[in-house]
């Protein structure tokens, strides 16, 4: 189990409980001892007068003699009682000091282990590390935090109790009463300290934003106060706002290693709408404020550095946008809590700040930049501390078996798919990344992860190459991935071998590692002599089976014609079957150009560096030759491309429009932006009998009448429990 036990059951909650109860009974005693010792205090006053009366008058020297003797013997007792109330107040101070120490223990287990278990956990399941239990262990920690919240509160009402009941109390010249008062107040003091970090470390970030964030585009997330409903904070909270604003990652470790930084003076670098929720309480007993409707419409990205600038520091500063991280900033400020200080000495009723900050994320203005976006927050969530503390560094390098976990997650998260990398996928993509022929093999850098040429003739990096299948996978290929249709990584000679093996002539789906994104068929034929040549058609990227699907392509291929099995032993047909279905429910027309008998498809196949086709594959543009309208290179060229016009798709030419037009910032009458269909409909409304309307305003605290009600209630509340705000009602 991830924290531990966290029931009240336990053996540190145990004793916490018996301090508690053992204060409680120290009180009490505290309480009776000092209620008796003023009363014999005040019989002594009264005999004292007395023998002062006999004097006076010239009693009797028997009953003056009677009266002292009875003093002498009433002295002895107020002593021996002042004696055992003095140790029944050390006993409280100490046994106070021991709940305090032991609490401060269980929440530095709390904050410093338990819940920074779940944060780090939460983080890694942003790259699909399994994280299924995260409800059950966070409603765990909500009641260990529940419970230090209690307990916290009984240790400081008895402290402020006692201290009470000491400065009203007669005080004597041995000083004892002033010292067990200035112990009793840093007690409290230090419980006070304790419970704002308790309230402050219980407002966390339940739901994470996605890593990358896309302006305009709405995002989720979600924050909880776990200290749910303890000490009325949700009484006190009815009306209180939490707040989000995006700020700078730079900014976001300041505020941490400086935990004085105000939240006002945290500058905002975008503009988020709905930046507001309220926090409400549900039947589970979760104190949370749900974000489902806010969108980043605005981010204001650092500039990269110009080009030639001789300022090499400046440029070292200044980065590309995607390589900015952000973070968001959750607040409710002020935070009302009457009875919580924020530092020693300070006033009870002080208003003070709680925020808490979102894991580092990625923003992007556009679809280009999401590659290198995910791979910066990948390398993150993967490898970075939770924390953000001043003395974690930032790793640079890892293991290759780190990096395969987080590599086998990753695709499972981003594609969604049922059938997940196997060992045999891992150790090809581990050939692709590592230094070949080299038994010394260093940790593997995020550079050469990310940044740097996969080969020295490729213009892509590992990422790229990786992202871009995940990519196809997901939008095209899913049902072939998930159903062992797809080999996917294993390389042409590899998969030429594998294919000649096989009893019956298969073809073979495979993974383009010289392109990226694209997935190449492989088949073997059978020259007259029975000499096998192996085969590879040109790579089919996303916009290719955009314009006819890899089924289609498949049934329509005249070299896979007489090619009866997919690689291992798949009947061709089996997978044909399921797919004509599919396709004949997405074409409303039987007579489509996407069905698979009717497209003639000629499909350009080569082998090691020579062309070869087929007898009976004509090509339209004669021997091998790849179509000269396609958009990749001759030797890259996707068979079977339908070519369209260049002419802009109308929703990227919409898109563009829009973004130009810069509609976030129109400030024009909202009635002129909607038209005269919207002033004729207003004409003919006809609004509804407002006597029968009920109120649905919120009480507005700032008003007049209710603060004056909130201020005699308050007053009415401090007269009837003796200026102490820590006596029960």
């Amino acid at each position: 189990m991830m924290g531990g036990s966290s029931h009240v059951g336990g053996s540190p909650q145990m004793e916490l409980t018996e301090i508690s109860k053992t204060c409680h009974n120290l009180w009490e005693q505290n309480k009776d001892h000092q209620g008796r010792f003023v009363n014999e205090l005040g019989e002594l006053q009264r005999v004292q007068i007395m023998i002062t009366q006999l004097e006076n008058q010239g009693g009797r020297p028997d009953q003056v003699h009677a009266a002292k003797t009875s003093m002498a013997q009433m002295q002895k007792k107020a002593t021996g009682l002042y004696e055992e109330l003095s140790a029944r107040r050390r006993d409280i101070v100490e046994k106070l000091i021991e709940g305090t120490l032991k609490a401060k223990h269980m929440q530095d287990r709390l904050i410093g282990e338990k819940l920074l278990n779940w944060k780090e956990a939460q983080k890694l399941s942003q790259i699909g590390m399994p994280f299924d239990e995260r409800e059950q262990f966070l409603d765990e920690l909500q009641m260990e935090f529940e419970f230090l919240a209690d307990q916290n509160w009984q240790l400081n009402m008895f402290a402020c109790w006692m201290s009470d009941l000491l400065r009203r109390a007669p005080q004597l010249n041995d000083g004892l009463a002033q010292a067990t008062v200035e112990r009793l107040n840093a007690i409290s003091q230090d419980l006070n300290q304790l419970l704002f970090m308790l309230v402050s470390q219980s407002f966390i970030v339940s739901v994470q934003p996605e890593p990358v964030l896309k302006t305009q585009h709405k995002f989720v997330t979600e924050v909880r106060l776990l200290i749910g409903d303890k000490l009325g904070i949700r009484q006190q909270l009815m009306n209180t706002n939490v707040a989000v604003k995006i700020i700078a990652e730079d900014d976001a470790r300041s505020m941490i290693i400086d935990g004085t930084k105000e939240i006002r003076s945290v500058k905002s670098v975008g503009t988020i709408s709905n930046e507001f929720e309220k926090l409400t309480m549900d039947e589970r007993g979760h104190l949370s404020a749900k974000f489902n409707n806010s969108k980043l419409t605005r981010i204001a990205h650092r500039k990269p550095p110009p080009k030639g600038a001789s300022d090499m520091k400046c440029a070292a500063n200044m980065q590309a946008a995607t390589d900015q991280k952000y973070a968001l900033l959750f607040y409710i400020t002020p935070f009302h809590m009457g009875n919580l200080s924020k530092a020693s000495g300070a006033r009870m009723d002080e208003q003070f700040d709680v925020w808490t900050l979102s894991l580092p994320i990625m923003v992007t203005v556009h679809g280009s930049q999401d590659c290198d976006a995910q791979v910066a927050i990948l390398w993150h969530r993967a490898f970075a501390s939770v924390t953000r503390s001043a003395n974690m560094a930032d790793v640079v390098a890892v293991s290759w078996d780190s990096l395969a976990v987080m590599l086998r997650n990753k695709f499972q998260l981003f594609t969604g798919a049922r059938r997940p990398l196997s060992d045999s996928d891992l150790a090809y993509l581990s050939e692709k990344i590592m230094i070949p022929n080299c038994a010394d093999q260093k940790p593997i850098t995020f550079h050469r992860f990310a940044k740097q040429a996969m080969r020295e003739e490729l213009g892509f990096s590992f990422w790229e190459w990786f992202f871009s299948i995940m990519q196809l996978i997901k939008q095209k290929l899913l049902k072939f991935w998930d159903e062992g249709w797809c080999i996917g990584f294993i390389s042409k000679h590899d998969a030429a071998q594998q294919m000649m093996l096989c009893q019956h002539p298969s073809f073979l789906l495979r993974f383009s590692d010289t392109l990226t994104g694209a997935v190449s068929i492989g088949f073997v034929c059978e020259e007259p002599d029975g000499q096998k040549i192996p085969f590879h058609l040109a790579p089919l990227c996303i916009k290719d089976l955009d314009q006819l699907s890899l089924a289609s392509r498949i049934a329509s291929c005249p070299q896979l014609n007489n090619i009866k099995y997919m690689y291992p032993n798949i009947e061709k047909d089996d997978m044909l079957r399921y797919f004509e279905s599919e396709e004949r429910g997405r074409n409303a027309n039987p007579d489509s150009p996407g069905g698979y008998i009717q497209s003639e498809i000629v499909m350009v196949a080569k082998t090691n560096g020579n062309f070869r086709r087929p007898s009976n594959a004509p090509s339209m543009f004669g021997a091998d030759s790849p179509s000269p309208l396609s958009i990749q290179s001759k030797l890259d060229w996707s068979p079977g491309e339908i070519h369209h016009n260049n002419m802009m798709d109308m929703t990227d030419e919409l898109g563009q429009m829009l973004t130009v037009s810069s509609m976030d910032n129109m400030s024009g009458d909202v009635e002129t932006l909607l038209g005269p269909a919207f002033k004729n409909q207003m004409n003919h409304f006809q609004p509804h009998d407002m006597s029968h309307q009920h109120n649905l305003q919120f009480v507005d605290m700032s008003h007049q009448g209710m603060m004056g009600q909130m201020h005699n209630s308050h007053n009415n509340h401090i007269n009837h429990n003796s200026h102490n705000q820590f006596y029960p009602q």
